[in-house]
């Protein structure tokens, strides 16, 4: 299942921009916004981790109207995660941007080649 669409074709832009040298901004800057990157992707993988249990719903009756809702309720929870998980992607995407554009291209690799696992994991094993 594909991740949806939150920002990630925008943020591979930039980083092919920068590769280009497109897209230039001093190192420090660059340090400083990737810094930034790994902090909002840690707190997001932390409520992914925590959002789990909002796919996973249980307690309806065994009933047809029960499975139904608990379906329905499960499937809403796995969307926020995939939503979670694409803006995720997204955020790692800017980061290697960042770096790319501060000539930090080893680093900016590495960022991107974590954005691309975390859509290939999904792809993989999405539950």
């Amino acid at each position: 299942m594909a991740l949806p669409d939150k920002g990630q074709k925008n943020a591979q832009a930039a980083y092919d921009a920068a590769k280009a040298e497109l897209f230039q901004i001093p190192e420090d800057g660059a340090k400083r916004l990737a810094a930034s990157c790994d902090t909002l992707a840690d707190e997001l993988q932390d409520e992914i981790a925590a959002a789990w249990s909002l796919a996973n719903v249980t307690g309806f009756p065994d009933l047809p109207s029960g499975h139904a809702l608990a379906k329905g309720f499960s499937a809403k929870g796995r969307e926020y995660i995939d939503a979670l998980t694409a803006f995720r992607e997204t955020v790692l995407r800017y980061k290697a941007a960042y770096l790319a554009a501060g000539k930090q291209f080893e680093d900016a690799d590495a960022a991107n080649r974590a954005a691309i696992k975390v859509a290939a994991d999904q792809l993989e094993d999405p539950a």
